[in-house]
């Protein structure tokens, strides 16, 4: 009988698992793609969704049309050994793919959840309304989080809306993923485009109308939340190790166990120095193209190999008209070499295109999905997989 290999999320991970697993096999593995959503939702241009409210949702069917990949619009509720489960009926499968990914932890301080508005998917549509309905009486936007999603919905909408007076709250330095140089250019973009940053200052709760913080009170008219990460959970109580955020820890092949990879936003990948390699689209494709190439090699006799990444550096949008390309050194770590202004504005755009031209690619067996690899860096053997 032929292997069947289930992939789980309809993100970018999932599509490109997909693809690559039906594509790679030629017939040799069935491929099914399962999601509770029938939407790939741009997350990289969400803020370009909640400034002008053009939706950044791509079909799946669209992009899957002409593969072999079956598609099944369902929730994933369990997945037990070579089981999964979901609201719909029950699939079999010989290895699955978990690409469920992960969102903003709106639990992080208490009433987030009820008053602040999170950057994602399910809410960036009320974001824009809301927005535009906040700057006709020029109200206050507070955004906190002042990591790469903060800085990008924070100028994108200062840009977009001139009466919204936005404030950027972080609990530590903006942009902490940053070079020094690049940190300051997105101070100046932030203070150029009218934006009040507070650095240092942390949020204990979100009211109705402010924010408590250790420094005080600070009020809004509307709230965007874009600090804080969790995994989504659905492999939560199935006894298998997890970071703290709740993403599962993987093996160097992106196991977690024999029949289960996990890869993207729901995957702990140890690297060298501790702690795990960064959540988001650029770590979160060549994951899900090596879980892919790892299911199918074990599915039909081939060897797998471990997986190997090198950071290839951040881009940034702010606003419009400016941005920001931090390169990476040979180690990981923030280079001197940054680029800014409209050159940076248009290689951020390249990349947002960049990543559905991959799935195309691969969808069309054009070209294979590639990354920048570098040595294996994983420290993490998972027990269940020994």
């Amino acid at each position: 009988m032929t292997p069947h290999l289930v992939v789980i999320g309809t993100g970018y991970a999932g599509l490109l698992a997909a693809l690559r697993a039906s594509r790679i096999a030629r017939g040799r593995v069935a491929v099914t793609l399962v999601g509770a959503s029938d939407q790939l939702v741009e997350r990289v241009r969400l803020h370009e969704q909640a400034a002008t409210g053009r939706s950044v949702a791509r079909p799946v069917a669209e992009l899957i049309a002409g593969t072999a990949v079956r598609f099944v619009k369902a929730r994933a509720l369990e997945v037990a050994p070579r089981r999964l489960v979901t609201d719909t009926g029950v699939l079999e499968f010989d290895r699955a793919i978990v690409c469920t990914g992960g969102a903003v932890d709106l639990e992080l301080v208490p009433g987030a959840r009820e008053h602040a508005l999170a950057i994602d998917g399910d809410r960036i549509v009320r974001l824009f309304s809301e927005a535009r309905r906040v700057a006709e009486r020029g109200g206050r936007l507070a955004v906190c989080g002042g990591g790469l999603t903060g800085i990008e919905i924070a100028t994108e909408l200062a840009e977009a809306l001139p009466g919204l007076r936005v404030e950027l709250v972080s609990a530590s330095e903006i942009a902490p993923a940053l070079g020094p140089k690049a940190r300051e250019h997105a101070r100046a973009a932030l203070k150029r485009l009218g934006v009040t940053v507070r650095e240092g200052v942390r949020v204990t709760a979100v009211a109705a109308d402010h924010l408590d913080t250790e420094a005080g009170r600070i009020d809004f008219d509307l709230c965007a939340w874009a600090a804080g990460f969790r995994a989504v959970p659905l492999l939560a109580g199935l006894g298998l190790p997890m970071a703290a955020d709740g993403r599962v820890i993987v093996d160097r092949e992106l196991h977690a166990r024999p029949d289960l990879l996990v890869a993207g936003d729901a995957a702990a990948f140890a690297v060298a120095g501790g702690g795990w390699l960064a959540a988001g689209c650029k770590t979160a494709m060549p994951m899900a193209a090596h879980a892919a190439d790892t299911a199918v090699a074990e599915l039909t006799g081939g060897a797998a190999s471990g997986f190997r990444f090198a950071d290839p550096g951040y881009c940034v949008s702010l606003g419009r008209r400016d941005g920001i390309v931090q390169l990476m050194d040979a180690a990981g770590r923030p280079g001197e070499r940054i680029v800014t202004g409209r050159v940076g504005a248009w290689l951020k755009e390249r990349v947002c295109r960049y990543t559905v031209m991959a799935l195309r690619a691969e969808q069309r067996r054009l070209l294979a999905y590639r990354w920048k690899r570098g040595p294996s860096r994983s420290l993490v053997a998972v027990e269940a997989v020994q």
